[in-house]
Order: C-alpha cells, then sequence, then structure tokens
C-alpha cells in the first residue's frame, strides 16, 4: 500500500490532497532523513516553517500531515515507532474578528452581480456558490457538503449539515436563488452528475468538472480568478462581515445565532462593532492614508 492509497482509505478526497502536498513538502525538505527522523528533525522542520512565517493554523497543520505519515510508515512496518506522535504546538491563534477590516454590503454584492466564469457552462453553478457566501454566510466547506435533498424549492429553503465548528439549520433562499437553483437543476446539475465514475456515485448539489466533491481551496480560486492581489476577497470573512452587517441592522442576536450556525452567543456577540471601531472604518474608507 502506497502512502496515496492510504490517506484515501483513512481520509476524505478534499483532506487527501491538502496531507498530501504537505507530506511531499517535508520529504523534499528532510530527503533520505524522512524515514528514520527523530522528534528533534521533526521539531527542527517546524522551526523552518515557523522562520517562513506561517500562520500557527498553517503549523498544526503541516504538523497533523507529518503525524500521519509516520502512523503510515508504522502501519506498513517500515518503522515500530512514531517519532513525533506526543509533539503538540503552543502557538497562539488570534481568533479575535477584525471587525474593521470585513467587507462592506456594497463589495459582496458587486462580486455577485458582476461574476463572470472562466467556462461559460460554470456560471450558473459558479454564481449559486457566490450567492450562498454572500446570503447565507456559508463556509466553504458547508458549501461543499450540501446534497440535492437538501435543497427545497418549494419551501425555498436549504438544509446545512452540522460539523464541529457550526451547528446544522435551516435557512431561506432569496427570489432571485431560486430561480437560479431551479434553472441550475434543470439544465446544468445533470451535465455535472453524468461525468461521476460509477464507483463513486454521489448527490452533491455543486459540483467540480469531474462531477466530483467540490475542493473548498477552489471555491476561493474561483471568486478571485483575475483579481490583483490587493482586490481578493477571503471566503471566511464574506462569511464574517455578512454576520456583522446583520447585527449592525440591529437584527436580535439570538436569530444572527441561529443563522450564522455558532453554538455559543459569545460567537455572535464577537461580531458586534462599537462606535470606535465604526468611527475608524469610516475613517480608513473614505480618507485612506496612502
Amino acid at each position: 500500500m502506497n502512502l496515496k492509497d492510504y490517506l484515501q482509505k483513512e481520509y476524505s478526497q478534499t483532506a487527501t490532497s491538502g496531507y498530501e502536498n504537505m507530506i511531499n513538502r517535508y520529504l523534499l525538505a528532510m530527503g533520505k532523513r524522512a524515514e528514520k527522523a527523530t522528534y528533534t528533525d521533526v521539531l527542527d522542520y517546524i522551526g523552518l516553517l515557523r522562520e517562513q512565517q506561517l500562520h500557527p493554523k498553517s503549523l498544526r497543520n503541516n504538523l497533523f500531515a507529518i503525524k500521519i505519515y509516520y502512523r503510515y510508515l508504522v502501519a506498513i512496518g517500515k518503522r515500530s515507532d512514531h517519532p513525533c506522535r506526543y509533539l503538540y504546538l503552543k502557538d497562539q491563534i488570534n481568533r479575535a474578528i477584525q471587525i474593521e477590516s470585513l467587507y462592506p454590503k456594497e463589495i459582496l454584492e458587486e462580486l455577485y452581480e458582476t461574476y463572470q466564469a472562466k467556462n461559460p457552462e460554470n456560471q450558473q453553478r459558479d454564481k449559486i456558490m457566490i450567492s450562498l457566501l454572500i446570503y447565507q454566510a456559508l463556509t466553504v466547506l458547508e458549501i461543499s457538503q450540501i446534497k440535492t435533498t437538501d435543497v427545497n424549492l418549494q419551501t425555498g429553503t436549504v438544509r446545512i449539515k452540522g460539523n464541529s465548528k457550526n451547528r446544522g439549520r435551516t435557512l431561506s433562499l432569496k427570489p432571485n436563488q431560486i430561480l437560479l437553483f431551479h434553472n441550475y437543476q434543470k439544465h446544468d446539475w445533470k451535465r455535472y452528475h453524468k461525468r461521476q465514475k460509477p464507483s463513486k456515485r454521489q448527490n452533491y448539489f455543486l459540483m467540480n468538472e469531474e462531477g466530483l466533491q467540490l475542493w473548498q481551496g477552489g471555491i476561493n480560486r474561483m471568486i478571485n480568478r483575475g483579481k490583483e492581489k490587493h482586490e481578493k476577497l477571503i471566503p471566511l470573512k464574506i462569511r464574517q462581515s455578512v454576520i456583522a452587517h446583520l447585527l449592525k441592522e440591529n437584527n436580535d442576536i439570538r436569530i444572527v445565532q441561529e443563522f450564522a450556525g455558532h453554538r455559543r452567543t459569545a460567537s455572535t456577540e464577537a461580531y458586534k462593532q462599537t462606535g470606535l471601531e465604526e468611527l475608524k472604518s469610516a475613517i480608513e474608507r473614505l480618507h485612506p492614508l496612502q
């Protein structure tokens, strides 16, 4: 069993690609030392990643991928020990929401109204993804997991699957989304579905060009195609912006919490803008320093 087979057996298709890339970078850096590496060798590699100023979350993901690699070596009998099983990183992740840097409503609407897919065949699919970002404030993971049975155009709703971070919920669709979803189901969905291999049939509502589950990073690339670096939008920040706008419009915090799928009210309260933050945001928009 090779490494790719092991990853595909243990993890989802989306996760497999990411872990494989991180493991390959580790193997390239370590060379022949990789298979017999010690705890200290792994720690030194993490130190090299720190020098590249990787985000603490990326550091943890890389370490997790390395741990998978050594679990694989143990599984196939190439090692009898795991050098970094008990290695944990304490790099602090700043989880504070930078309210003043969120996107204005006009930017989000412009993304939806002006978007043009690279391949015209994907226009409706891509517009649906953008609409779910800016109207329902979904994460890219939630978008990639929507099944055909989760969409109910008679009631105008979409059911969102719960995960480790957010609760499951059923959200209303906007009138323009209902028409968009209907046209996509009628004209495009079958085209994607037919491209699936019989052994990998899945009833995902939105699929990639091979008829498979969407890759989360692909959504990021899709909305930023052709944009300059300073114009690029971050899907998570789109979600945060939508939630912050709802609170700014004095919607009940419990309703916004349910809409966002937050498990705790405190998670929703973190999006509240103080008067000082609003003033700072307005100054930065209207009076740029550079």
